[in-house]
């Protein structure tokens, strides 16, 4: 009589591969740029309402080399008309599509942590705008004979804080709008108050005193007063710490407004 013995059969699973935050956030990111370059009106205001303005102050200058209050006003009114329709704009359009259409909330569904989702949203809108500021400084000079910026790191400063507070604002104004189509009526109040709170449009010193200190508080006023220092002007450390305080509080702000009300659901 024989005896067979048969030996347990061990099987081994290899342990699911874990992705980090990084890798995710770049993964979704790279999503977005794609989504991005098939919407051609988003695409638009992204890419031609920059290069406009540019255009606008080449053909305003007539030739002449912009120097003092002239570039300041000048280097003020670019870096505007990027952060609000490029980084505001934008940002707010993608938020609001990808939550009608139920993106946001399968995504959150899966191992994205919430801030890793939102980041990936506004990274398409950020990058290009750092890259238009890189093309504004290479070109400020041949075409607009714009001064090369006197502090760099206080227009990065500047630009960097801008893209961050123009963002949560962004994704703090999606939590109101509606729908895609309401994006156009409720951005309105927050361009507005950026552009005139900032002195693009009218000179702050042409207001009263009053709307003056009021105008300073407001979020793109900061960010504009950092990037016209930097540029053309001799920044001291009340000159920069000052704005740059008032954009970290915008910055602090709007992380908890998007915290506490960010809507990741469509809305009814």
């Amino acid at each position: 009589m024989s005896t067979t013995s048969t030996a347990p059969v061990v099987t081994t699973t290899a342990p699911a591969r874990r992705t980090g935050p990084l890798r995710r956030t770049w993964a979704l990111a790279r999503a977005e740029v794609l989504l991005l370059r098939r919407n051609r009106t988003l695409l638009f205001n992204a890419v031609l309402t920059p290069v406009g303005v540019v255009a606008l102050l080449a053909l305003v200058g007539d030739g002449r080399a912009m120097t003092g209050e002239v570039a300041a006003r000048s280097v003020g009114l670019m870096i505007a008309m990027l952060l609000l329709f490029v980084v505001y704009y934008n940002v707010l359009s993608t938020a609001v599509a990808r939550r009608e259409a139920g993106v946001l909330q399968r995504l959150r569904t899966g191992e994205l942590a919430d801030a890793e989702v939102l980041a990936a949203v506004c990274a398409p809108a950020v990058a290009l705008t750092l890259a238009q500021t890189l093309l504004l400084v290479a070109i400020g000079g041949p075409v607009l004979d714009l001064p090369v910026p006197a502090n760099p790191l206080v227009v990065v400063l500047g630009v960097l804080l801008g893209c961050a507070v123009l963002s949560l604002l962004a994704l703090a104004t999606a939590t109101w709008s509606k729908n895609l189509e309401s994006v156009q009526v409720t951005s309105l109040p927050v361009i507005a108050l950026c552009v005139l709170g900032a002195g693009v449009a009218v000179p702050l010193d042409l207001l009263p005193e009053p709307v003056q200190r009021v105008a300073e508080f407001l979020p793109l006023t900061p960010v504009v007063e950092l990037v016209r220092t930097g540029w053309v002007g001799e920044p001291d450390l009340a000159g920069v710490a000052v704005p740059a305080a008032i954009a970290l509080g915008w910055v602090v702000a709007g992380a908890l407004v998007v915290r506490g009300a960010f809507r990741w659901s469509p809305r009814a």
